[in-house]
């Protein structure tokens, strides 16, 4: 904050706390925010769609052009294979260069925003009537995930409006923050009603007979692990293709840790790259990439695949340890002793939590079943508590506080708070600063970001038995001038 050098000796609460949540340091860049807010001005695209969509598909990470396992490219998974969402179709909508809208995360965007527009107008062509309300959006979306099973599809769809309905804060691959203030549907539970599946139920999605040998065997002694590296429903849509040449018994969903099966346990997935390794194991795909585990390996999906994974071994009598739970990377067949299988696979790489995984593999998993939705100390629905913040300068000795309550919600392990800061000494006087908390939860912890006028800081809570939250930040930030550096402690506690 260069202004800190002109700034009186007592100063209001919110240049503190402004201080307190990262002055000093750059305010986070915004051009990746301004490419959505633009691209929907363009195409007249809900920018909350656009925001959720690229979310659940990527993290909001371009992955610097790798393709995921279903050929998609870019912040918004546009594919490079033909398929929808087609990536050469979404360049000659913008009248650019493949490769520019593969790698330029503006591009990858307005694209994406291009495509949705397109059917939009195909399908008011259709029906005469132009789709403007999110609830009409909705098969669009679907239709975007590039699924053909309508499990799959609106399973993505479910997942998109779920942000969208309980808000999220994500910080994407360029460090800028990007929000969605909650929404009100009160239309979803009628439209679950009537579409095939939704986000909270499991259900079994073949693959492609191509993709896996129909077998009887009725004895298995492993269970191996993958990372699909790539989305849920992208990778779940590829192994329905007959070229994939690969598949998995089970696919479990990183938000909510929905479970999608995919193979009979008594024939042979090709998931290890190891004929006799699948010959007797059963493999369990989980969505995301191992370079940003943080993303993707959440307490929901690690709950239900320990389930799952326990359920499994108590069936088929398979001890429940490292020898014979094992990560792709320990498949035989690999040359290098980091990787596994015929491809020397690395998954789930280094940042998969073994430690936490086999101690709730032991315990059953968390959940009451191995395709239930795992249960959570962070349980789900709208949340309130209070906070109170205190910054104080090295310098001049002020101080200054604010508390009040915050509101947000829990879905699946996420939580999503905000709160408006007003000095408790000077009132309004001194403005307004919103706060806003954005966290996920991890056994009995929840961890993410505080976001204030652009500045984050991480913070980390502790969930108590009655599921509340209890959380106390303290830090300090050189903002140098007249003010030094600020020190600030703030708790927060929210109700079960």
């Amino acid at each position: 904050m260069n202004q800190a050098a002109a700034l009186p000796r007592t100063f209001p609460l919110l240049i503190l706390l402004t201080a307190c949540t990262g002055a000093g340091e750059a305010p986070a860049p915004t051009d990746l925010a301004e490419a959505f807010d633009s691209a929907s001005r363009e195409y007249d695209v809900p920018r909350d769609l656009l925001v959720a969509m690229s979310h659940h598909l990527t993290r909001l990470d371009s992955h610097a052009g790798m393709e995921a396992i279903d050929s998609g490219v870019g912040i918004m998974n546009l594919h490079a294979d033909g398929s929808q969402p087609s990536l050469e179709r979404a360049a000659t909508l913008l009248a650019k260069d493949v490769d520019d809208v593969a790698l330029d995360d503006f591009l990858n965007i307005r694209g994406a925003a291009a495509l949705l527009r397109y059917q939009a107008d195909q399908e008011e062509l259709r029906t005469g009537e132009p789709v403007d309300e999110l609830r009409e959006w909705f098969p669009l979306v679907a239709r975007f995930s590039g699924a053909d099973d309508p499990f799959v599809a609106n399973g993505f769809a479910d997942q998109v409006y779920d942000s969208m309905q309980w808000g999220m804060l994500v910080e994407a691959h360029t460090g800028d923050f990007l929000e969605i203030p909650p929404h009100q549907f009160p239309w979803r539970d009628e439209y679950r009603q009537a579409t095939a599946g939704s986000s909270l139920i499991a259900s079994f999605v073949p693959a492609s007979s191509s993709n896996y040998t129909n077998s009887s065997r009725g004895s298995v002694s492993q269970v191996v692990i993958h990372t699909m590296e790539g989305s849920y429903s992208g990778s779940i849509s590829w192994f329905q293709n007959a070229s994939a040449g690969a598949s998995a018994h089970y696919m479990v969903r990183s938000s909510d840790g929905e479970i999608t099966q995919m193979v009979d346990e008594a024939d042979i997935a090709w998931h290890a790259g190891h004929w006799d390794t699948n010959q007797a194991s059963i493999g369990i795909e989980h969505e995301g990439f191992t370079s940003d585990p943080s993303a993707w390996y959440s307490d929901a999906m690690y709950r239900a695949s320990a389930a799952l994974t326990a359920d499994l071994c108590d069936r088929y009598g398979i001890p429940k340890d490292r020898s014979h739970i094992i990560g792709h990377w320990e498949v035989p067949g690999c040359s290098n002793p980091k990787g596994g299988g015929s491809s020397c696979h690395t998954d789930p790489g280094d940042g998969w939590d073994w430690d936490y995984y086999m101690e709730l593999v032991a315990g059953g998993g968390g959940s009451g079943g191995g395709t239930s939705s795992p249960t959570s100390l962070l349980t789900d629905g709208m949340k309130q508590g209070r906070f109170e913040v205190e910054a104080r300068s090295s310098l001049t000795g002020a101080s200054d506080t604010c508390s009040g309550r915050l509101e947000g919600s829990a879905n699946s392990g996420n939580l999503y708070l905000t709160a408006t800061c007003i000095s408790d000494r000077r009132g309004a006087d001194a403005g307004e600063l919103r706060i806003t908390w954005s966290g996920a939860a991890m056994g009995d912890r929840v961890n993410g970001t505080v976001v204030a006028e652009g500045y984050s800081d991480p913070w980390e809570g502790e969930l108590q038995a009655d599921g509340s939250l209890v959380a106390t930040i303290t830090g300090s930030h050189d903002i140098g001038g007249d003010v030094g550096t600020v020190t600030y402690t703030a708790e927060i506690t929210v109700e079960p």
